[in-house]
């Protein structure tokens, strides 16, 4: 019963360790996720800036357009641009969202399994040394008690076996 339980000690200690690094793994994709999507942001308004500089600085050699114009294409082009960038942004939110709860998960179940183990002290296995010899100490007992019953059979003539 004790090596049974050591085991399964050992087999928990095992699995919290194994659900740490997972949570681990789980934080860092999450900050990089975090990040690349910072660093997207980022260069879609570059993008965006480049593109308006661009386009009002080539057109301006063509004829002049009024701010309205320049504003409405500027817009046009920006929902095309917003669209894509919408969708990778999309994608990269649902991922997080997804290793977030994932994380979250983890952590419950991690949380759990440590309140399980705290159970597990110093006293715990003293008790179960203490039940172990119990247990020793009676297997002992028994013997003796069987030992005497073989021989009160023995002595009133009946078969042992018929006792059991």
């Amino acid at each position: 019963m004790y090596n049974d339980l050591q085991k399964r000690y050992l087999k928990e200690i095992k699995t919290n360790q194994e659900q740490r690094e997972a949570i681990k793994n789980l934080t860092s994709k999450i900050h990089e996720l975090e990040l690349n999507l910072q660093e997207q942001r980022q260069r879609v308004e570059r993008l965006e800036c480049k593109k308006v500089s661009w386009k009002t600085s080539g057109a301006s050699g063509k004829r002049n357009r009024t701010p309205e114009e320049v504003a409405s294409h500027r817009d046009l082009s920006k929902k095309n641009d917003e669209s894509c960038c919408c969708k990778y942004l999309e994608l990269l939110l649902k991922e997080i969202k997804k290793l977030k709860k994932e994380n979250v998960k983890l952590s419950a179940e991690r949380r759990a399994l440590k309140n399980e183990l705290a159970g597990l002290d110093k006293d715990f296995f003293e008790e179960i040394e203490d039940l172990k010899r119990a247990v020793q100490e009676s297997v002992k007992l028994n013997y003796q008690y069987e030992k005497c019953l073989k021989q009160i059979s023995i002595m009133y003539g009946l078969p042992f076996m018929a006792h059991l």
